[in-house]
C-alpha cells in the first residue's frame, strides 16, 4: 500500500458518506466531501506516475472509486437536480447502455472488465466534478447534454480499441496511441486482437 493507492481506497471507502450528507439541510457538508474524494482522483494518478508507483493494484483501485464515484454523481444528479437531467433522461439511458457495452465487449472478448483510462474518459471526470458543483449555482441541463455527448464519443472509441487492438494497457489515451502501439510492436502495452 502506497499514498496513491491510499487516495483510491480513501474515495473509495469515502463515497457511501456522501449518501447522508446529500438528505442533510447544509448542501455545503455535501460538497465539500464531493470536493475532497474528487480531489483524491487527480491526486492519486499524478503521485503514482511521479513517484513511479503504478501498479496493478493501483490501477484496479482506482478504477473501482472511479466507478462508485461518478456513479454516484450520476445519482446526485437525478435526485438533488432533477429538474436539470429530466430534458435528458433519453440521452442518459443511451449512456448507461453503452457505458454497460464498455463493460460487456471486454468480459465476452477477455473474460474481464477492463475499464480504460482514455484522455476523453479522464475529460469527463473533470466535467462531472464540475457538473455537480455547478448544479448547486446555476442551470446545468445544456452542460449535462455536452457531457452525455462527449461520453458517447468516449465510448465509442473503446468499443473500437477492443475490437480492433485487443486487450490493451489500461492507461492508453486514445485510439491514435493504441494505433500506435500496435503499429510499432509494443506488445506489452498491446495485444493484438484475435
Amino acid at each position: 500500500m502506497n499514498i496513491p493507492n491510499a487516495l483510491s481506497l480513501f474515495r473509495l471507502l469515502g463515497v457511501p458518506l456522501l449518501y447522508p450528507l446529500a438528505v442533510q439541510e447544509n448542501p455545503a457538508l455535501f460538497l465539500g466531501w464531493f470536493i475532497l474524494l474528487g480531489m483524491t482522483d487527480f491526486v492519486d494518478g499524478k503521485l503514482a506516475r511521479a513517484w513511479n508507483q503504478t501498479s496493478v493494484l493501483g490501477s484496479f483501485l482506482d478504477s473501482i472509486a472511479d466507478l462508485a464515484y461518478y456513479l454516484s454523481a450520476a445519482y446526485f444528479m437525478i435526485t438533488l437536480f432533477p429538474h436539470y437531467i429530466a430534458p435528458n433522461i433519453p440521452v442518459l439511458i443511451g449512456f448507461f447502455v453503452i457505458f454497460a457495452g464498455s463493460m460487456i465487449i471486454p468480459l465476452v472478448k477477455f473474460g474481464k472488465v477492463i475499464f480504460l483510462h482514455t484522455t476523453l474518459t479522464r475529460l469527463n471526470g473533470v466535467l462531472v466534478f464540475f457538473l455537480v458543483c455547478g448544479s448547486f449555482l446555476f442551470d446545468t441541463t445544456l452542460m449535462i447534454t455536452g457531457i452525455l455527448g462527449i461520453y458517447y464519443i468516449a465510448y465509442f472509441e473503446i468499443y473500437v480499441i477492443f475490437l480492433k487492438y485487443g486487450e490493451v494497457d489500461r492507461d492508453t489515451r486514445s485510439i491514435f496511441k493504441a494505433n500506435a502501439m500496435y503499429r510499432d510492436g509494443g506488445v506489452d502495452r498491446v495485444k493484438p486482437a484475435v
